[in-house]
């Protein structure tokens, strides 16, 4: 098993965004999961590696199925089609089996503690001796299981029952913690607690967890107020949502994203504080830049940005746009297929492998026929 399969990090501390961004991925992929194994193959990735899973769920399944190993494993550098040939064969699944059985040791790995009270036992002289080079180790000491034979199902005897499980103990215990009310929470706490969420909508789900019947906006608008809080939130939380929405350049989704929350909430969020009309000037104007982009190479970056270009909403016309203009360029080149995208791409001061795969994708360029061959698993 080679090195990259191992954890770097606990499960729970993969955010659930990223999570629900990769099991979303894996149903439109063809393998669906459960979180639990979604936060297992993810916690072998580390936290600094979140934005490139992001990237990759944000777009479509380049091959199906990819279950969340066969993401991972793609973004190790795999090829998304050898991807999706181990996930058929159930390559993955020997490498969720490695995982959890280096994880869980056997029982009979554990020392066996002595009852109370129980004599210690002390090692004779002979035992205490270290063993010479010429002795032989004892036929009946007992052999370490490999990892096959860790992680392979055992049968259970006929008529046999299983054993109830034992509880949690030390840190598995779970412990419901007691969470404030607004009625308990003085002016300080509030305002402490509104710092640490940065804003009212996590502020509100932070206290809502936990309570049967929940926190309502008027009510913590209202202990806010009576707190002399209020008005400052809705400063902050005005110059929070156009500072994220000008630093991802007029993309809605990613921008509620990046606030933790959902596309249609920042929308009723930014129409509750009146900034809908300063929301609508910034995306305009990325709007403007992405229709008339300054050079080549940043159009045919867009091109392959088609969910950022679907969010603007200007993704027809952007493609329409650019295959008119390409089209223009390329019959006005002289030369053979090739030859041509080589003396265009010279031309238009691009990469010649960037506007190759563009006129590929805008259909301006014949297809090569694909290899009959497939790659081993």
């Amino acid at each position: 098993m080679h090195k990259p399969w191992a954890r770097k990090r606990s499960a729970d501390e993969v955010p659930t965004p990223v999570a629900v961004a990769v099991s979303d991925f894996c149903r439109r992929a063809g393998a669906p999961a459960p979180p639990a194994e979604v936060r297992q193959a993810l916690s072998t990735l580390a936290a600094e590696e979140d934005f490139r899973v992001r990237t990759l769920t944000d777009g479509e399944p380049p091959a199906q199925p990819l279950g969340p190993y066969a993401v991972v494993d793609v973004l190790g550098g795999t090829a998304p089609a050898l991807a999706a040939q181990r996930e058929a064969c159930g390559y993955y699944q020997l490498v969720k089996g490695f995982l959890e059985a280096e994880a869980q040791p056997l029982a009979s790995d554990r020392p066996s503690p002595a009852p109370p009270g129980a004599p210690r036992e002390c090692p004779s002289p002979a035992a205490a001796r270290p063993t010479g080079a010429s002795s032989a180790p004892s036929a009946a000491s007992p052999r370490t299981p490999t990892v096959s034979e860790r992680i392979a199902p055992r049968r259970r005897a006929a008529g046999s029952r299983e054993p109830s499980p034992a509880p949690p103990r030390g840190r598995f215990t779970q412990l419901a913690a007691e969470q404030p009310t607004l009625e308990t929470l003085s002016g300080a706490q509030l305002s402490d607690l509104l710092a640490q969420h940065g804003h009212r909508p996590a502020l509100l789900r932070a206290l809502a967890r936990g309570q049967s019947a929940g926190v309502s906006t008027e009510a913590l608008d209202r202990a806010l107020e009576r707190a002399r809080l209020l008005e400052h939130a809705i400063t902050s939380e005005r110059e929070l949502i156009l500072s994220t929405l000008e630093e991802q350049r007029g993309a809605l989704g990613r921008a509620a994203w990046a606030l933790g929350v959902r596309a249609n909430e920042l929308q009723t969020w930014a129409e509750r504080l009146g900034a809908t009309e300063a929301v609508d000037r910034i995306r305009d104007r990325f709007r403007r830049e992405a229709l008339q982009p300054a050079h080549w190479t940043a159009r045919l970056d867009l091109l392959g940005r088609r969910k950022y270009l679907e969010d603007l909403g200007v993704s027809a016309d952007f493609e329409r746009s650019v295959l008119e203009d390409l089209r223009r360029a390329l019959d006005g080149t002289p030369g053979a297929t090739e030859e041509r995208t080589g003396l265009l791409a010279t031309r238009l001061g691009v990469a010649p492998e960037a506007l190759r795969r563009s006129l590929l994708r805008l259909g301006l360029l014949p297809a090569t026929p694909s290899s009959n061959s497939s790659p081993p698993v």
